[in-house]
């Protein structure tokens, strides 16, 4: 099984070789089959991967400007959201910062029951030097991560106490998202999304109150 999912994974790689990108169209199409192949392989050998999921929205990928806010629970992810311009015709770049006080959409991405958060390097530049690399991740996109080696460092070490058992650990989700400057990662029990209309000074205040009143996600 494994040596035809190989052979599946090289034929991919030579169709996207072939293909170039003087076609930007056919080189999503190669791009796509390259990971698709890359995620069934590491599947099929018990190896981490990942893979793409739906949060509802997707964030710029030029200056997302990822902010976040957090305790040991419970996890706020604030970004700014891609607002297609029906007038933009490709010719500038619009600069954002987050003093602006022109109202924008943001994306809310929230964990819950967080067992670990990080948020920091690689950067889109050095992202295929990750671990994940060549597994399924994607560029500037949510990810949830299977047979994470991340979270089985977790259980190792925490199997020390006392009162340890796997079955809480089992529980959590890998997530992993991917943004131009910065990645951010956690393991979590669940994630849910919303998109605000604001400005970012307000919306981070109005979520550091609601984390400090309800350090634990509401029922």
């Amino acid at each position: 099984m494994t040596d035809e999912l190989v052979r599946r994974l090289a034929e991919a790689k030579r169709r996207q070789e072939e293909t170039g990108w003087s076609d930007p169209h056919a080189a999503r199409i190669a791009s796509r089959e390259v990971v698709a192949a890359e995620r069934a392989l590491a599947a099929a050998r018990g190896d981490q991967y990942a893979e793409v999921i739906d949060i509802g929205f997707q964030w710029d990928s030029g200056a997302p400007l990822p902010h976040l806010l957090a305790n040991g629970s419970r996890a706020f992810v604030v970004c700014y959201a891609t607002e297609p311009n029906p007038d933009w015709d490709g010719t500038y770049v619009r600069i954002v910062s987050p003093n602006d006080e022109e109202p924008e959409v943001f994306g809310v991405i929230e964990f819950w029951r967080c067992a670990s958060v990080r948020l920091g390097a690689p950067n889109d530049e050095a992202l295929h030097g990750h671990p994940l690399n060549d597994k399924g991740l994607e560029f500037y996109a949510p990810h949830e991560v299977h047979n994470s080696q991340w979270l089985e460092e977790h259980i190792r070490i925490n199997s020390v106490h006392s009162n340890h058992s796997d079955r809480p650990w089992r529980e959590l989700h890998h997530y992993f998202l991917a943004f131009h400057d910065e990645m951010f990662e956690t393991l979590a029990a669940g994630v849910e999304t919303r998109l605000i209309h604001g400005t970012l000074t307000p919306l981070l205040n109005e979520l550091m109150k609601e984390l400090v009143e309800w350090p634990h996600r509401k029922a």
